[in-house]
């Protein structure tokens, strides 16, 4: 799809310019690292809730496509982009995961360290939980739809 070295520049590029803005804005880094964390809880956390408890209407679809955008870019980042910003911006490059820093705690404590291998398992399964939980919601949804519409008509 995109070269690997291309897919590189990219993300070295964004990289940068969030330390560059740390810069010009005259944030300290960790401060700008905690504001770009507490966006990227938003960002998860909301649509998340969304698919796992909410109705199904127009928010739910949206959310349904934000999770599916991070997962292309999950996988064209070869991980997530805001980790890796905040991990520029904390300068730890080792022990933060983002999101799944709790969830690297856990496997610390039974495994021991995590690996990057280890923690895109992680967040594959967790894809195929979640795809599989919405897919039971959406089919669960729309049998309850076609079942009221044919009670209606007969």
């Amino acid at each position: 799809m995109f070269e690997l070295q291309s897919r590189i520049e990219i993300t070295n590029y964004i990289l940068n310019k969030f330390i560059s803005l740390s810069k010009i804005v005259n944030i300290e880094s960790s401060i700008l690292g905690l504001l770009v964390f507490m966006i990227h809880w938003f960002f998860i956390a909301i649509p998340l809730i969304t698919i796992l408890v909410g109705t199904i209407n127009w928010k739910f679809w949206i959310s349904i496509c934000i999770w599916i955008s991070i997962y292309i870019f999950h996988f064209y980042f070869n991980g997530c982009i805001l980790t890796k910003i905040e991990r520029r911006l904390f300068n730890d490059r080792e022990k933060w995961y983002g999101p799944w820093t709790p969830v690297t705690g856990l496997i610390s404590l039974l495994k021991g360290n995590p690996t990057k291998e280890l923690m895109n398992n992680v967040f594959f399964c967790w894809g195929i939980l979640l795809s599989i939980f919405t897919l039971i919601r959406i089919f669960y949804y729309f049998f309850k739809v076609i079942k009221f519409n044919y009670m209606i008509k007969n």
